[in-house]
């Protein structure tokens, strides 16, 4: 009869961000050093390393309206403070200002450097046919989240924000339903007024962190986002079904309003393999 929903996290953390937009530049030249992130640190990178605590507190309560069909409401919390953007420097009498992603648009929107919090309430519709939360077979999966972030429930301005995702699997084999293809899109879109930097819309930003895989999270960041993924799911050991591999293709875009970059204008695609290790057949858990 309900289905509930929670994302509650402590971040003392590191990311970095590369701008807005999904035609932030790479890095131009190999620099003389590397990060474990994998992008380079040196004077040629567009790798603007930060440091920040974060709260996130985020619940949803759902009932079933008919169905597989529920609708409820949610209260959703992210605060960010302490944040130290490195590789931002002040001009002073004898050096000019090193200009940072973060700093501009905080700045530019009237954020906060150091800290913002962003709080409001949601509005929620899911329709949910999987056999399997954790590993489905068959089904779809839809969520449209509006939510609302305004300054009296402690925002630092006004906005509103709304979250669409869809995910089907394609069974291939009757015989073998771990044989399938699996798609999945989402959207996130600020449909009115600001919000600080670090909750615009980026990718990795869905709950388990699955989006992007290809590159870092956080790598392509805007006021607006579109994903979509389609990945393909094989067994490789016959008898036991144990070990399973994938193959998988996705693309991103994102918007930056201050260079008018719209959505699709860009679009980043990456592909790539994996390995799957069944450990418990009963809940099709995976070790991925």
């Amino acid at each position: 009869e309900f289905f509930f929903q929670g994302d509650m996290r402590y971040y003392i953390y590191s990311q970095p961000t590369y701008g807005l937009g999904t035609n932030a530049p790479d890095t131009v030249n190999i620099p003389d050093e590397m990060s474990w992130f994998g992008q380079g640190t040196g004077s040629d990178s567009v790798f603007f390393p930060m440091k920040f605590n974060y709260v996130k507190f985020h619940v949803i309560a759902n009932k079933r309206i008919i169905d597989n069909l529920y609708a409820g409401i949610g209260l959703h919390i992210d605060y960010y403070y302490s944040i130290n953007d490195e590789y931002y420097q002040p001009a002073t009498s004898t050096t000019p200002e090193l200009e940072t992603p973060h700093h501009y648009y905080s700045a530019l929107n009237n954020f906060s450097e150091e800290n913002y919090l962003l709080s409001g309430i949601s509005l929620n519709f899911i329709h949910d046919t999987r056999d399997n939360q954790i590993n489905p077979y068959e089904g779809i999966y839809t969520n449209i989240n509006y939510r609302i972030n305004p300054t009296f429930l402690g925002s630092d301005q006004n906005a509103t924000a709304l979250w669409l995702e869809f995910r089907t699997y394609v069974g291939l084999s009757k015989k073998t339903p771990r044989h399938l293809i699996g798609f999945w899109a989402f959207s996130d879109f600020i449909i009115t007024g600001k919000m600080p930097y670090l909750t615009l819309p980026s990718l990795g930003e869905d709950q388990r962190a699955r989006s992007g895989r290809g590159y870092t999270n956080g790598r392509f960041r805007g006021r607006d986002i579109v994903y979509t993924e389609i990945e393909y799911r094989f067994p490789i050991s016959k008898c036991s079904q144990i070990l399973g591999g994938v193959l998988f293709v996705n693309a991103t875009t994102t918007t930056n309003p201050q260079t008018g970059v719209k959505l699709f204008e860009y679009v980043r695609p990456a592909v790539g393999f994996g390995i799957r290790v069944m450990v418990n057949k009963y809940f099709r858990t995976n070790i991925n």
